[in-house]
């Protein structure tokens, strides 16, 4: 005889095709919101559909200024850090583009100045020519390189000492300011001398507050922000007083993922 088939058990195991399709449909839905939110080209795969694209930002200019005086600064003797005389050598060194301080050499007994400069480079990514033609309307997948290519043209009377680089938004005035954050340093640019456009570079490291925000603000192109440059050089007793102009060029590159 031939088996006998509980036909309940079999009702509860069968499914229905309508069902069927159902199930295929609702899986779909779930592969699809998998790839619109982790970037999935099927559950469980990642997705090929990311095209690596690298690109130039115009080029920016930062300009110090140290006016047009001529001859040495003067000998003002000192004997402790703080000397009051030093203030009063402040106010004859010219220091167009910055502030000057009275410092004492507590070695050498005479005054010198320190030059506090900051400036500033405006950028919104949506008004720049190469972003445009480059990424346009498309969302940024993933940030995965950032590199600022540099030069120099130190025509001054002064030796820059190495400089800080910031990244923060466009209300900020300062390094202290909010939400500003330290990229890396520019090396020691000599009197004189001349850096190539693009020759060096600094490399933004990944996983640093910096490179959050450069990602940040690739990802929100109509957001401006601001490029600042800040450092403090020395003029001391007989050398030339600040004079002449330092041009620092730089020019964002960055790697990202785009879709295809």
């Amino acid at each position: 005889m031939k088996p006998k088939h509980d036909r309940t058990s079999l009702a509860r195991t069968t499914v229905h095709p309508n069902r069927r399709t159902l199930l295929k449909s609702t899986l779909g839905l779930a592969c699809a919101v998998s790839l619109s939110s982790l970037g999935l080209a099927a559950c469980g795969l990642i997705s090929t559909n990311i095209l690596d694209k690298t690109f130039e930002l115009s080029t920016q200019k930062f300009s110090l200024d140290f006016g047009s005086t001529t001859g040495k600064v003067p000998t003002v003797v000192c004997m402790i850090a703080g000397d009051p005389k030093c203030s009063t050598l402040a106010t004859q060194v010219s220091a167009a583009g910055g502030t000057a301080t009275g410092i004492c050499d507590t070695v050498t007994k005479a005054c010198g100045a320190d030059i506090a400069v900051t400036k500033s480079y405006p950028v919104t990514l949506s008004n720049d020519p190469t972003f445009v033609q480059t990424v346009g309307s498309k969302a940024i997948a993933i940030v995965k390189a950032i590199e600022l290519h540099y030069g120099a043209n130190n025509a001054s009377t002064v030796n820059l000492p190495e400089m800080d680089l910031y990244i923060g938004p466009e209300t900020a005035k300062s390094p202290a300011d909010k939400d500003v954050y330290l990229i890396d340093k520019i090396p020691a640019i000599a009197k004189g001398s001349v850096v190539a456009d693009k020759s060096r570079k600094i490399i933004v490291q990944a996983g640093t507050p910096a490179f959050e925000r450069f990602s940040y603000y690739l990802s929100n192109p109509k957001v401006p922000f601001l490029l600042m440059i800040s450092g403090k050089p020395t003029v001391k007793a007989g050398e030339d007083l600040p004079s002449g102009k330092v041009d620092i060029t730089i020019t964002p590159a960055f790697t990202v993922g785009l879709p295809l």
